[in-house]
């Protein structure tokens, strides 16, 4: 069933998000990259937890010659006070005079090597993630069958639950872009990147895909919203995620 015990908390410049009983999602935080129109080298601005701008929706903010604001929101079982997901996407802003070249916004990036931990009660070896577009629930494991030796690539949609897991039942974590059309020509490219080496996590990349998108002096771009939920039913947790939350 849906897990909705989540709890979202700011911890070490990041967010983290942890299911009783589930997993845990630690040291969440986003990343731009960009370039000006004038030069091809490429500027990384990481965004953290950091900067609060508001509390509903909470918003995170980032400045430099771009501003981008890290927005989350919380969706609420119907009469209940329960979570059942949370959204996050990104708005970022051309601060400068001259045109920014966009090449991706990191909307979600949980990393190792800066002490992130994405944790679902057991190693990796246990770990597979449901085939996207199947039309029944179908999996590949880690690193049995899986097509790629670095982990896990999907386009706009990734299940990951482990065979069997520490936990009283092995919990799936659901991660997928809430692009309302994806077949539109207007529908950004999305990507979200589960990277594994051996029995070890590495990182995970959600972003939304601008490959070069020009942003004027003074625009705003917004990124696709991704939804985050988790359960120990990855039939359901699908077929919920299906009817729930809209792109806002």
């Amino acid at each position: 069933m849906l897990n909705t015990t989540g709890i979202l908390t700011v911890l070490d410049r990041g967010v983290t998000i942890n299911w009783d009983d589930g997993p845990t999602l630690h040291r969440i935080t986003a990343q731009v990259r960009y370039h000006t129109a004038a030069h091809a080298t490429a500027q990384l601005m990481r965004v953290l937890a950091l900067q609060r701008a508001s509390d509903d929706p909470l918003i995170f903010s980032a400045e430099d010659r771009i501003k981008a604001d890290w927005i989350w929101r919380e969706e609420y079982a119907p009469g209940s006070e329960d979570v059942v997901f949370w959204t996050a996407r990104m708005a970022v802003t051309n601060q400068t005079t001259e045109d920014i070249v966009l090449d991706a916004l990191e909307v979600l990036r949980i990393d190792s090597a800066y002490s992130g931990q994405f944790n679902v009660g057991a190693p990796t070896g246990l770990w597979r993630c449901a085939v996207e577009g199947s039309a029944s629930l179908s999996w590949e494991s880690w690193p049995g069958t899986t097509p790629s030796a670095g982990g896990f690539t999907r386009q706009r949609l990734l299940l990951v639950q482990p065979s069997v897991s520490n936990r009283s039942r092995p919990p799936a974590v659901l991660i997928r872009s809430l692009t309302s059309d994806p077949d539109s020509q207007n529908a950004a490219a999305t990507e979200i990147k589960l990277e594994l080496s051996g029995e070890r996590f590495e990182r995970l990349v959600v972003r939304t895909r601008t490959d070069g998108v020009l942003l004027r002096a003074g625009a705003t771009l917004f990124s696709t919203p991704f939804q985050i939920a988790s359960g120990d039913d990855p039939a359901e947790l699908l077929r919920i995620a299906e009817t729930t939350g809209t792109p806002s």
